[in-house]
């Protein structure tokens, strides 16, 4: 009994130490910009994901059901041109997969429907 124990501690110990140490890698070539806008906050990340890249945006701005169109670049080049609405939780969340080439500029410009932007941008 004491053995069937000590291995299913030992087993545990594997497994968190091996779901850490993969997350503390994942995490260690993402991005992240963050700031203000006139309507709220925001956060841009990129980040590898399955040998592309994954770029994040979340915008918490004023109110539920607000209407936006987002425009998301890599070097200048539209990647994404969306019209969305902010969520139950007064947010958007937008996610798109791009080319993985270093160095990349990303940018993206969120306008709601009365023209108040919200513009974020990083280089990896």
């Amino acid at each position: 009994m004491k053995k069937a124990i000590a291995a299913g501690i030992a087993l545990a110990v594997v497994v968190l130490v091996t779901v850490v140490g993969w997350r503390a890698v994942a995490s260690d070539d993402d991005q992240t910009a963050r700031g203000t806008c006139d309507t709220g906050t925001y956060q841009l990340e990129v980040g590898k994901d399955d040998g592309a890249l994954e770029v994040t945006f979340e915008l918490q701005s004023a109110a539920v059901g607000e209407a936006w169109n987002v425009v998301v670049e890599q070097d200048g080049t539209p990647i994404l041109n969306s019209d969305r609405q902010t969520d139950e939780d007064a947010e958007l969340d937008i996610d798109v997969i791009a080319a993985d080439d270093r160095g990349d500029e990303f940018s993206v410009t969120a306008t709601r429907d009365d023209g108040v932007t919200c513009s974020a941008s990083l280089t990896r």
